[in-house]
């Protein structure tokens, strides 16, 4: 496998409370209440988005044979575009410092990103990245999310310190991750590519090789097959020639005397020599059949020629 973990296993991220420094002190009995739109407030969430997305890419960098790098995942992160519009309270409790918010998180990520990760989900026969998008509906236009985010804005005690709790968001961060890992990715796939052609090249060689090689040999084969049959076609021719001159030599009469017997011979060396021509080898059985016709038919060039000397 080209990953050993499954996307799964790395849910566990989650985006965190996160707090910055300092904010103006603006009631509630000498306690501050923030604002869903105030600047901190807003940087912070987006701050908790890039801490969540890092831990996913992390978990996720892990699962390849060549993990991604630390520095190489800050600097995918670097390069999306965040910003938290629409921002609204949602819930205001007077009695409280809390505020509950929603805005609209909108990440441009660069179009070379989403075609570098493509091209690793396509080798590892993924979804792409806008297909991954709707399945997870996460709305995707062109190379922009838009996501509602919600979180809560709330000041410590002493007003010294923001803090930001996202209530979702964690999708999101996941999605984003793992496109910025696999973007990552790209070049080893390239590589993998590269040496699978190869080895692919190699294999095609190989097999064109053998099949070379196995037409030689089959064509040298038929070649010494038809030589071989040749020269045992004229052997027979010989034998045959030689036996018809000693037919032709001999009287009518003794002629007459024996043509029913060699009619009835030259049917049974047919028989035979048909029958020894089938336990041998398709491309040799032609061969074996002459040549026992050859070695009969010089038994019975002997035999003729005694009975014709004979008579």
């Amino acid at each position: 496998m080209y990953k050993n973990l499954p996307k799964i296993a790395l849910l566990s991220s989650a985006l965190l409370f996160v707090g910055c420094d300092k904010v103006p002190d603006v009631g509630l009995g000498g306690k501050s209440k923030i604002e869903c739109s105030n600047p901190d407030a807003q940087s912070l969430v987006i701050d908790s988005m890039q801490k969540a997305i890092n831990s996913s890419a992390k978990g996720y960098a892990a699962s390849f044979d060549r993990p991604t790098s630390g520095s190489s995942i800050r600097a995918g992160i670097n390069q999306l575009k965040m910003n938290l519009d629409h921002i609204r309270t949602s819930q205001d409790d007077p009695q409280s410092t809390k505020n509950f918010c929603k805005g609209t998180l909108t990440v441009m990520i660069p179009s070379k990103v989403i075609q570098n990760a493509d091209v690793t989900r396509e080798y590892n026969g993924e979804f792409d990245v806008q297909e991954d998008a709707y399945q997870q509906d996460i709305e995707l236009d062109a190379n922009t999310v838009s996501y509602e985010m919600e979180y809560s804005v709330q000041p410590t005690d002493d007003g010294e310190v923001i803090f930001v709790e996202p209530q979702n968001g964690n999708d999101l961060a996941m999605f984003l991750a793992y496109v910025l890992v696999d973007a990552d990715q790209k070049n080893n796939v390239k590589g993998k590519k590269v040496v699978e052609a190869k080895q692919e090249a190699k294999k095609v060689s190989e097999v064109q090789s053998a099949a070379d090689k196995a037409a030689a040999a089959a064509a040298s084969a038929m070649a010494a097959t038809a030589a071989e049959q040749a020269k045992v076609k004229a052997e027979m021719d010989y034998k045959r020639s030689e036996f018809n001159k000693m037919w032709g030599r001999a009287s009518k009469e003794a002629q007459n005397s024996i043509e029913y017997d060699q009619k009835d011979w030259v049917e049974w060396r047919d028989e035979v020599c048909v029958e020894e021509a089938r336990s041998a080898e398709p491309a040799r059985q032609e061969i074996v059949r002459m040549q026992c016709i050859t070695r009969l038919l010089s038994d019975r060039y002997y035999e003729v020629k005694e009975y014709f000397d004979n008579y």
